[in-house]
């Protein structure tokens, strides 16, 4: 038998050492189009801040693939999938097939309308080639806007300003996707940053950036506010990563459309984590499920229901932003 997994990160690991451990004669594939070693996305701020060094950001799911018999295969973008012949084509050029497949591509981040026009204003804050970037430029600037609402503007803010930069978020306001944080832990969060320094322009969005010198940039919020900046970190919700799918027959909504045993209606392809719309058999609804925590309990199901497991996912609130890889949001923000 032979599994293809896209996607490096919690879900693709997880889904990739599952399959692998129930079906030991198995070949195991985890096709990536990152690089980098694996690993853990939550901690890029850190890295970001200086909190923590690169080898200290690596995920532990990810250490020894090899010995575990899987197979890691990096820079494979895939391009295609060709549900019929059971193959993924990649935009290098080659191609894998499978007897099942699971995506775990995760998301990619949105890019407000406004910045469209000023690509060199910004940089995202997504993969840990992001955060390199981020950190790198961030030390030879002095002002950093970061834009984006909810849990990933609140860390992108607090560690541009554990840097020494001066900052000012703008948060549009609640996600339009995901699971928001409690307004009582957002307002003391918000609290806790306002308190060591950083500026907050609440329920507004970026309605333009002027370039001023190649180096410096006037953000132009729709409220009328005027920001002078460095540097503009895009820290937005991620849509999922799905777009290869187009054409290959697999359903999809925002996300991966997935039952409860996170198959796809095509019946030998799966789905797990950010880029997965999981049907959630007690609200009789599907929605997708964001979060690490989440992400390598679905890749761990979607492994184990490929090679037979037979498993029901059931959603558990605590997977999701009570803890960020064992420390509360509102203890990192009040280090």
């Amino acid at each position: 038998m032979r599994y293809l997994i896209l996607g490096s990160g919690p879900a693709g690991i997880a889904a990739a050492k599952a399959a692998r451990k129930l079906d030991k004669d198995a070949e195991v594939i985890l096709a990536t189009e990152e690089h980098a070693a694996p690993y853990l996305r939550p901690l890029l701020p850190d890295l970001v801040s200086g909190e923590r060094e690169l080898s200290a950001v690596a995920d532990p799911q990810g250490k020894d693939l090899a010995g575990s018999g899987v197979k890691l295969l990096g820079g494979k973008r895939a391009r295609r999938v060709d549900a019929a012949k059971n193959r993924v084509a990649f935009s290098d050029g080659s191609e894998e097939t499978y007897n099942f497949l699971c995506v775990a591509t995760g998301g990619r981040p949105i890019l407000p309308l406004a910045l469209m026009g000023a690509p060199g204003s910004f940089l995202f804050l997504n993969s840990l080639g992001d955060a390199q970037r981020v950190r790198e430029r961030g030390m030879r600037s002095d002002t950093t806007v970061v834009y984006g609402p909810g849990y990933l503007g609140i860390e992108a803010a607090r560690a541009m300003r554990k840097l020494g930069n001066q900052v000012v978020w703008i948060n549009p306001g609640l996600p339009r996707f995901g699971n928001p944080i409690s307004g009582e832990v957002e307002a003391r969060v918000t609290g806790q940053l306002r308190a060591r320094g950083v500026k907050i322009h609440e329920g507004t969005e970026i309605a333009d950036v002027v370039d001023v010198d190649g180096k410096n940039f006037d953000v132009v919020t729709a409220g009328g506010a005027a920001i002078r900046c460095h540097l503009i970190v895009v820290a937005t919700e991620r849509l999922p990563n799905i777009g290869f799918l187009e054409g290959s027959g697999v359903k999809a909504g925002a996300g991966i459309l997935v039952d409860e045993y996170l198959r796809t209606n095509v019946s030998n392809i799966y789905a797990a984590g950010d880029c997965a719309e999981v049907y959630d058999i007690n609200r009789g609804g599907s929605r997708i499920n964001f979060g690490w925590r989440s992400a390598m309990k679905q890749g761990q199901l979607a492994g184990e229901n490929m090679a037979g497991g037979g498993k029901i996912f059931i959603k558990n609130s605590e997977d999701y932003f009570g803890l960020l890889f064992g420390t509360p949001l509102l203890e990192r923000t009040g280090a």
